[in-house]
């Protein structure tokens, strides 16, 4: 199959249904849901979560020590949590806010966003699940939205549920 510019897009498997849909049909977790054998991650926790301060990283001069555990963190966890930076409290709830209420709607309100073009196929803004590269893949217990910010011209609005798309874009603009 080829795109719009020529070059060929691989054929994926159809995507799942919506975690929420199966989650009020099933009693058991389908078992493309369940790790195998084998695929389980290999963690072993020995130390708490890397902690970034933003406002010590961003000091001219003064921020190579809070680099070089910026990092570690990124090579040894692949996360961290960053302190100092600068998102109001204000800002933050809302968002938190805007989240619960978009996904408290009914899943046919959430579909109104989905992250499938035509239902076929993926795009990375939207509802939905994560894409699936192969019927073999372990899949993810959850439903996301996923939404850019930045660069602007790469927002999808269309795709922004209303509750984020009257207040919040503005806030994250100012």
């Amino acid at each position: 199959m080829e795109s719009a510019g020529g070059e060929a897009r691989p054929v994926l498997p159809p995507p799942p249904p919506p975690v929420q849909e199966l989650a009020g049909a099933a009693n058991d977790v389908p078992a493309r849901y369940v790790a195998r054998a084998g695929n389980e991650p290999k963690v072993t926790v020995t130390a708490p979560v890397p902690v970034i301060d933003l406002a010590r990283l961003c000091q001219p001069g003064g921020g190579a020590d809070e680099a070089s555990k910026l990092r570690l963190a990124l090579e040894s966890w692949g996360l961290f949590l960053v302190t100092n930076h600068g998102i109001e409290a204000t800002l933050m709830d809302a968002m938190m806010d805007a989240s619960r209420e978009f996904f408290r709607q009914p899943l046919q309100e959430k579909q109104k966003h989905s992250n499938m073009i035509d239902g076929k196929h993926f795009q990375l803004q939207g509802y939905g699940n994560d894409r699936v590269a192969s019927e073999d893949q372990v899949l993810d217990w959850c439903d996301r939205l996923y939404l850019l910010v930045e660069p602007q011209e790469d927002r999808s609005l269309d795709l922004w549920p209303a509750c984020l798309r009257c207040d919040l874009p503005m806030m994250l603009i100012d």
